[in-house]
């Protein structure tokens, strides 16, 4: 008896010290906004499939433009997390845009195409494999954001990575474009009917399938 008892509070200590080690290692943090930026949109022209993503692509509309690389472990966990934020809110009004910075002469930049196609990311992603816009941006530290508004305005800037799927996360966003939009609202919790200017999560539209 004794010897089993023994071994089941072994087995029990080896549990919880799994458990607390899946709970540490974790990099995702909860999304704090301070959207005290008003800062233009730096100059890039990025050929993209017959395209130029230009500082007026992001003209009219919220985009969140996040660079990563596969090599990156905290860009590879909260991708996930994006991508349901995605699935939930992308439309016409707001975008979330990737930009993937994998060296295009290691495994990496395949590896991140692979990873993209397995985790069934549905993210528009570009491979900035030029450094066009990690230069552009100057991305010295990844995971990188960056808030842009229809005005084509940086509002906000973080390093690190976020749980972009927690609802609040989805909240303060929706409030730090409200603000925006409707200054004279700022810090109201609740609006007239129509005035937030924010794009709405209730009904998604369909999202962009990442580029090839």
């Amino acid at each position: 008896m004794a010897i089993a008892a023994m071994v089941l509070i072994g087995i029990a200590i080896y549990s919880l010290s799994q458990l607390n080690s899946t709970v540490k290692s974790t990099t995702l943090r909860d999304l704090a906004l301070n959207p005290t930026l008003r800062q233009d949109l730096p100059h890039f022209e990025y050929p993209d499939q017959g395209k130029v993503l230009t500082p007026e692509s992001f003209a009219g509309h919220w985009t969140l433009l996040t660079f990563w690389a596969h090599w990156c472990a905290p860009c590879l966990e909260e991708m996930p997390a994006l991508n349901s934020l995605g699935q939930q809110w992308q439309g016409k009004n707001f975008e979330i845009l990737t930009v993937n910075v994998d060296d295009p002469k290691t495994e990496n930049a395949e590896a991140a195409r692979a990873f993209l196609s397995e985790q069934e990311i549905a993210l528009p992603t570009v491979f900035d494999s030029a450094g066009i816009l990690k230069r552009a941006f100057a991305v010295d530290e990844l995971p990188r954001h960056f808030l842009i508004s229809p005005k084509k305005k940086i509002v906000w800037e973080a390093r690190g990575a976020f749980r972009w799927n927690d609802t609040s996360a989805r909240d303060r966003l929706m409030a730090v474009m409200a603000d925006e939009a409707f200054p004279e609202n700022a810090g109201e919790s609740e609006s007239g009917e129509g005035s937030t200017g924010a794009p709405s999560p209730a009904q998604p539209a369909p999202a962009a399938a990442p580029a090839k």
